[in-house]
């Protein structure tokens, strides 16, 4: 199960890096070569549709010398913006699960992570569409020509609106599922015993026996029965066996 997790987050990032080269080469490099030289990059929309292929661009280029399957180099549109932003996405969470020793986030946490990249894409979208980057003519997107009426702020305002609602409401199953997480911590913490609970949550087996004073239950004829080094007479250190620790201040000996 554990190389079938880590084969589907090699295919993720594998995904991501391909999306991401891709758009990017299209829009600064291109992919269709004209006649003298000159690279021009597609609109993916419409070779996504079936609408363009090689014979209908050259028809095109013959009959009136542009195409509508093609546009000047970093030429911005909404299916450029998306695909870039899926890219990163998935290329940054492949690498963070492959490379993080994290737990397992449960079904909460993962709605409401996935809710926040969702608000993530869509506000990537609108900051876009407020530089002007999604048109030919550098202006943003105008409302009304989508819902027919005109609307204040144009697009992106509705855009990043959307984006806030859709990070709010993941923000917000996070923090559920952590309240739950630490409610459920709080009361397996009830079963913790008092020496335990006042040494913290960080602690040596040395400083819980001093905590719940074994030393005074030990067996005194077993105490130094072995020792012969003429000294005065003590208890061998449990936790070195007389080779010197911490816990007996590197004496051997518990005195």
């Amino acid at each position: 199960m554990k190389a079938m997790g880590r084969a589907k987050h090699v295919a993720k990032l594998a995904v991501g890096l391909l999306l991401s080269v891709l758009t990017l080469w299209n829009l600064h490099i291109g992919f269709y070569q004209m006649g003298g030289g000159e690279m021009h990059k597609l609109v993916l929309t419409m070779v996504f549709s079936g609408a363009c292929s090689e014979s209908t661009i050259q028809a095109e280029l013959s009959s009136s010398g542009i195409s509508e399957c093609l546009q000047p180099l970093g030429t911005w549109e909404p299916i450029d913006v998306i695909l870039l932003v899926v890219g990163v996405i998935l290329t940054w969470t492949s690498l963070r699960s492959l490379f993080s020793n994290q737990r397992r986030a449960s079904r909460t946490e993962r709605q409401g992570k996935r809710f926040q990249r969702i608000g993530m894409l869509v506000a990537f979208v609108g900051v876009a569409d407020f530089f002007g980057m999604l048109t030919e003519n550098g202006q943003p997107l105008d409302a009304g020509d989508l819902f027919g009426f005109p609307l204040m702020g144009g697009m992106s305002l509705i855009l990043l609106t959307v984006a806030l609602l859709f990070s709010l409401l993941g923000g917000s199953l996070r923090r559920r599922d952590q309240s739950h997480t630490s409610g459920r911590d709080s009361g397996a913490r009830k079963f913790i015993g008092s020496a335990e609970r006042h040494l913290g949550g960080d602690f040596s087996v040395g400083e819980l026996r001093q905590a719940l004073m074994l030393d005074a239950f030990e067996d005194p004829f077993q105490v130094s029965a072995d020792d012969d080094w003429g000294g005065a007479v003590g208890r061998t250190c449990h936790y070195c066996s007389g080779a010197g620790c911490n816990q007996c201040g590197f004496s051997g000996s518990l005195g």
